[in-house]
This record gives structure tokens, sequence and C-alpha cells, in this order.
């Protein structure tokens, strides 16, 4: 079996750290690209094209948002895994994240969070 990869796109050093140890102390191979905003997230993309998992902040620098890369990616990555991960709780992001095809996880991030995601 090929080795997983997952994308963190978040703005948050912090975040962006907390994801990957969470995602490497179940998932020790897989490998973890990270990303700072959704441009960024963009040009890794072009590297490292095959992706099995996004975990994606809402609110990042720059004109795109969590969510509107998330409409972006499920229209190349039908099957594979997206979250959104963050603070903002409206119920418009959360219905939006819905009609995506996407989860919704709500910050702080904890491995209780993510954890159900990776299975």
């Amino acid at each position: 079996m090929s080795q997983k990869k997952a994308l963190i796109v978040d703005d948050s050093t912090v975040t962006r750290l907390m994801i990957r140890k969470i995602i490497l102390d179940k998932f020790p191979n897989w490998e973890i690209l990270e990303a700072n905003s959704a441009d960024n997230a963009k040009s890794v993309l072009v590297d490292h094209p095959n992706i099995d998992f996004f975990s994606l902040d809402q609110n990042m620098p720059g004109d795109i948002s969590g969510l509107d890369l998330a409409e972006e990616l499920r229209n190349k990555y039908k099957k594979t895994k997206i979250v959104l991960v963050t603070a903002n709780i409206q119920d418009a992001i959360k219905n939006r994240a819905l009609s995506i095809g996407i989860d919704f996880v709500e910050k702080p991030v904890s491995p209780e969070k993510i954890l159900p995601h990776l299975d």
C-alpha cells in the first residue's frame, strides 16, 4: 500500500503543528504537507497532486477562504476526505460545508475531534 498524504492548510503554525502531531501519533508513516494559505496550498498541490486527507482553516490570508478552496478541491478530489477546521462556527459556515460535502470541526483541535475523520 502506498504512503498516505495529508495537506494541512492553516495560517496558524500552532494549529498546523497540532494537527500534524495528531495524525502522526496515529499514522506515523503518513507524509504531512503544510500550507499557510489557500494560494500556498494550490502551489503545494502542483508538486503533490495525490492527497488522501485535507484539513482546511476557514479564515486565512488572501482572497480565498477555506470553503472556497474546499469547493475547488471537491471538484478534483471527489472521494478525498476534506475537513474544515475553524473557530468560525456560524451556521452559514457549517451549512455551506455540509452543502459542499465536507466535514466541520470546531477549534480548538484535539485528537478526539480530528481522529474520527482519518479512519
